[in-house]
């Protein structure tokens, strides 16, 4: 009878053992490493905002990883590549002689030890090319992964909410 039973369970417990999503870290340790999750992650977001701050879109898309599923949205646009999002940043480039982007309080929310949510909102202060300056607001949600021990951009999306 016992070998019937374990003959029957064994077969059960390595299908229900290889079922079984991979363990995650606890949650003590989570919430040890989510202060160093965050302050990376606003590390990485600070730099990506200096590169854009000095209309360098190599430097910027230094922080993005190449992909073709849906990386960016901009006012409801979707850039599918990298390289479309990149040319259309280049592009964009070419009418300012000056950015400033400025975030206001960004707030991350660690998901795992390797993905990480930004939100936030701020202002860009924009000197086109004819010396004209544009001031706009804008709200962004930015999901970095970790990669190779560096934080990525996975997927962003960005708007500019029409003035009132």
């Amino acid at each position: 009878m016992r070998l019937l039973l374990a003959s029957t369970l064994a077969p059960l417990a390595i299908l229900l053992t290889a079922a079984s999503p991979p363990a995650q870290p606890s949650a003590p340790a989570l919430a040890g490493a989510e202060a160093t999750i965050r302050q990376a992650v606003l590390e990485t977001n600070a730099a990506m905002t200096q590169a854009a701050n000095r209309l360098n879109a190599d430097a910027f898309f230094a922080y993005i990883l190449d992909t073709d599923k849906g990386l960016i949205v901009q006012n409801g646009e979707i850039f599918k590549t990298r390289q479309e999002a990149l040319d259309a940043v280049k592009r964009g480039f070419q009418g300012f002689v000056k950015i400033d982007r400025r975030f206001d309080d960004p707030c991350v929310t660690v998901i795992s030890p390797d993905v990480a949510l930004l939100v936030a909102d701020g202002t860009t202060t924009a000197t086109l090319r004819d010396g004209r300056t544009i001031e706009r607001r804008f709200a962004v949600s930015l999901l970095f992964v970790l990669r190779d021990g560096h934080w990525k951009l996975l997927h962003g999306h960005y708007s500019m909410p029409d003035r009132r």
